[in-house]
């Protein structure tokens, strides 16, 4: 099976590296290979660790070159319209290659475009990396396919919650910002943390697929947690209770909005960069808690996809 890497940031290099350590323990990745990878400097041919291109070729281009069995995107993700990763999604899986992506911006723009196509030629995409990177919150839907779900809710974005952890436990925003940005939890520019716009991209991916609504992102409100103040977060402290980042979805409600929970709530016990979903269906509720960033995680994610399309399983 050839792969081709779109991307190689942290994440394509850790995602290179595991896949490595499990080949030889593995035996359904022993014939995985990969054929090709490609940043904005142009393709290389062939799997080295050390990145020299050999080609200056667009995405679309490197696909019809390598011809891969699969392409794993590693991308950082361009919200403006999801490209160029939106157009080889299209041509790959119209060519019945699949896809596995850790890049949120694809789906959470235009996820009924894209798995129209699959649908039509059978092709399979694997995304678990888009949400809670290695922490099985897509892919356990998969092990669950006639639960019909009613609800879901979630911490979804670590920089915030560990931001909010902070301030509760005595520092201020801005102290609480620099420390995350020091531990490589928030980006030198966390914009789409801190308003809320990367949990609402997870949402969106997690009511389409989870829910089967038809949303796009931006088509329902979400707001961050800048205007929080020291003050609201003492005095939530001071009863008992804390304020979190919470995502939430049902059959009629889509939003990402700081809320106060107490200590009933599963969610409160949810504190630094941890990542929790709840999901509710006719039967049961199930909560699962787990890192939700990380290069070696989101690695993680997109090869447990791997693995479950080697099995028949995605």
């Amino acid at each position: 099976m050839k792969l081709l890497l779109i991307g190689y940031g942290n994440v394509g290099k850790a995602f290179r590296r595991l896949l490595h350590e499990k080949r030889d323990s593995y035996p359904i990745l022993q014939n995985v290979e990969i054929a090709g990878i490609l940043t904005r400097q142009g393709l290389m041919v062939g799997d080295k660790e050390n990145f020299s291109p050999d080609k200056q070729i667009t995405v679309l281009e490197a696909i019809d070159f390598i011809n891969p069995d699969v392409i794993v995107d590693m991308s950082a993700p361009n919200y403006k319209d999801g490209e160029p990763s939106v157009s080889a999604y299209i041509k790959a899986l119209s060519r019945k290659i699949h896809v596995i992506t850790v890049n949120k911006a694809p789906l959470a723009l235009k996820f009924r475009e894209i798995f129209e196509v699959a649908e039509r030629t059978g092709a399979k995409i694997g995304f678990q990396g888009t949400v809670m990177s290695g922490t099985p919150s897509i892919n356990l839907f998969r092990i669950q396919p006639v639960a019909e779900v009613s609800r879901i809710r979630g911490i979804l974005n670590g920089t915030t919650n560990y931001i909010l952890t902070r301030i509760y436990e005595g520092l201020s925003f801005n102290e609480a910002l620099k420390e995350a940005k020091e531990k490589g939890y928030a980006e030198e520019d966390p914009t789409l943390d801190l308003n809320g716009f990367d949990a609402a991209a997870k949402l969106t991916i997690l009511s389409n697929f989870i829910m089967n609504r038809s949303i796009r992102l931006g088509e329902f409100k979400f707001k961050g947690i800048t205007e929080i103040s020291n003050e609201e977060i003492r005095r939530a402290k001071s009863e008992g209770k804390k304020i979190k980042l919470i995502a939430y979805a049902d059959n009629y409600i889509i939003q990402v909005s700081p809320q106060i929970i107490g200590p009933q709530d599963p969610l409160y016990y949810i504190d630094g960069v941890e990542n929790a979903l709840e999901i509710q269906n006719e039967i049961q509720r199930i909560i699962i808690r787990g890192p939700g960033a990380g290069p070696a995680n989101a690695a993680y994610g997109a090869l447990t996809d791997l693995v479950l399309l080697l099995e028949g399983c995605l």
